[in-house]
């Protein structure tokens, strides 16, 4: 297993390979941009930046929770509070 720092000093290539064998996918968001994905692997987050459908422009870790904010507008949470309101 490999903390953020270890994780952020390996090669691109290594980095995608235990992205996508280790890492656990959550969600997608759009930018003007890009097509970004977000992961989460070995105890942080990794964006990965996508400027067309194919190869990944780059890759980014981070532990820090207030990098989710643009994700947080996506969750969609109306189904739990109409469960609230029944009990």
């Amino acid at each position: 297993m490999y903390t953020c720092n270890d994780y952020r000093r390996l090669d691109e290539n290594i980095q995608a390979q235990l992205l996508f064998t280790d890492g656990v996918f959550l969600m997608t968001r759009k930018t003007e941009k890009f097509r970004v994905e977000l992961f989460y692997l070995y105890n942080f987050y990794v964006e990965v930046f996508f400027e067309n459908e194919e190869e990944p422009l780059f890759i980014k870790p981070f532990r820090d929770l207030s990098e989710l904010r643009p994700y947080l507008k996506l969750i969609n949470i109306d189904a739990l509070l109409e469960d609230t309101d029944k009990q």
